[in-house]
């Protein structure tokens, strides 16, 4: 893993605020926790299929 390269995104103040409360208030705890989200939601390539999926049809409703 290149642990130089990084992606910002922007989080909605919703989510980040619950990201804060489990991260402890520390920005780096959050970079942390997001990356585990991240990994975690991703070892299952079906159910990130599904979010894209469910992302596009939400986009383009047509």
């Amino acid at each position: 893993m290149d642990r130089g390269r990084r992606t910002v995104v922007e989080v909605r103040c919703d989510l980040h605020r619950e990201l804060r409360k489990l991260a402890l208030l520390n920005d780096v705890r959050i970079y942390e926790l997001t990356n585990a989200v991240l990994e975690e939601f991703l070892r299952d390539p079906e159910k990130a299929k599904a979010a894209v999926k469910r992302l596009r049809v939400k986009a383009h409703p047509f």
